[in-house]
């Protein structure tokens, strides 16, 4: 009977022990199978998209607002005064635009590998400290 009454106590005792550590293991697997899939994704777009191909999908009406934008050239007789680019204004705005927006391009992705890589070590941590201790207290019963 007291041998009964200390298996109850030390099995009731481990079973908020058992949920956590399940909960801690569940949140390791899928976080890290989470950041895995976006650093993949963010690396094979990196990978299969090109520079030209990202700037008319995603960023072309920055592009265009070098066809359309008003270039300030003030004099002192009116120095509100506006005029509409010229054919090699534009296109050394597009130029500058398109070095700009794959310089960006570049920043977002080293931010995203190393953004990703980070959660996904702690998650690889958080699951490799935790699941041998959930796999232990599973095995003692």
């Amino acid at each position: 009977m007291i041998k009964k009454m200390e298996e109850l106590k030390k099995s009731h005792w481990r079973a908020p022990f058992k949920i956590y550590f399940l909960i801690i293991t569940l949140v390791g697997v899928i976080g890290t199978l989470i950041s895995v899939g976006i650093l993949t994704f963010a690396i094979g777009k990196q990978i299969l998209i090109t520079n030209d191909e990202y700037i008319a999908w995603d960023r072309y009406y920055e592009l265009d607002n070098c066809n359309s934008t008003m270039i300030p050239k003030p004099t002192k007789a009116d120095p509100g005064n506006y005029w509409l680019p010229t054919e090699a204004e534009k296109n050394k705005c597009k130029t500058e635009k398109k070095v700009e927006l794959i310089q960006a391009r570049k920043a977002n992705f080293k931010t995203d590998v190393l953004s990703w890589s980070i959660w996904g070590i702690l998650f690889i941590v958080l699951l490799l400290t935790h699941y041998p201790k959930f796999k232990k207290s599973n095995k003692n019963d």
